[in-house]
């Protein structure tokens, strides 16, 4: 559980990053094409961040398993502590499980109160307002209610999608708030569970590079040395 959370922790860093990433420079302008294209572009780099950092912590299991096991055979004490860092799927599977609670809470409470908060008609401005921009305040005074604050932390939380905030409704929107939860753990999980396959990899081509060097230096040592040239 322990080494679970702490892959869950780097996965939620992961999704901090984005989260400040796209507050900076994708919230403003999330309506133009090019935005929308660059924001995706950003959302698939930082996916593959979370596959890749998963991958690296699923071999580093797989070789810290393989290590154990050479030391038991030898006779040597292992540390407790080691043996609950190495590969195993229940390891991945609660790692997944941890990652999703925060997204999948907050995405279902705000399901929930949706409700108790109903849209508020506005007239369209000549001027376009940008995606994220609402103005809590004037939304109160009409509607004599208060502001949604669970819907505002749901669309901070889910930022890096900032690019369809503007393309849906906001009852779709909420609802895609639900599978926006899942695509960062997954990639992680999915990275996690290529360790075994990424080691055996890493072994084939430490062998094929033993393999070039000594056949390398079996051609070096095959070669005569040239005598003098005769003299005529």
């Amino acid at each position: 559980m322990k080494i679970s959370f702490t892959y869950a922790l780097k996965t939620w860093g992961i999704h901090v990053g984005m989260v400040l990433l796209a507050v900076l420079f994708l919230m403003g302008s999330s309506g133009s094409v090019i935005m929308t294209i660059l924001n995706i572009l950003v959302l698939a780099g930082f996916l593959l961040l979370a596959f890749n950092e998963g991958a690296y912590n699923g071999e580093k299991a797989c070789t810290l398993e393989v290590s154990l096991e050479k030391q038991l055979k030898e006779g040597r004490v292992v540390d407790e502590k080691l043996k609950s860092q190495v590969f195993s799927r229940k390891t991945g599977v609660i790692m997944l499980l941890i990652c999703l609670l925060p997204f999948l809470l907050v995405s279902a409470v705000n399901l929930a109160v949706e409700p108790l908060y109903p849209a508020v008609e506005q007239v369209e401005e000549e001027v376009e307002r940008e995606a994220f921009t609402y103005d809590y305040e004037a939304a109160e005074n009409a509607a004599g209610q208060p502001v949604n604050w669970v819907n505002v932390v749901a669309r901070v939380m889910f930022m890096p999608y900032v690019f369809s905030y503007s393309l849906v409704s906001p009852h779709t929107l909420n609802l895609l708030f639900l599978l926006y939860s899942f695509p960062l753990p997954v990639a992680a999980f999915a990275g996690y569970m290529t360790g075994p396959r990424l080691r055996q990899k890493k072994l084939r081509d430490i062998a094929l590079g033993k393999k070039r060097k000594m056949r390398n230096l079996k051609v070096h040592r095959d070669r005569k040395p040239r005598g003098p040239k005769a003299v005529v």
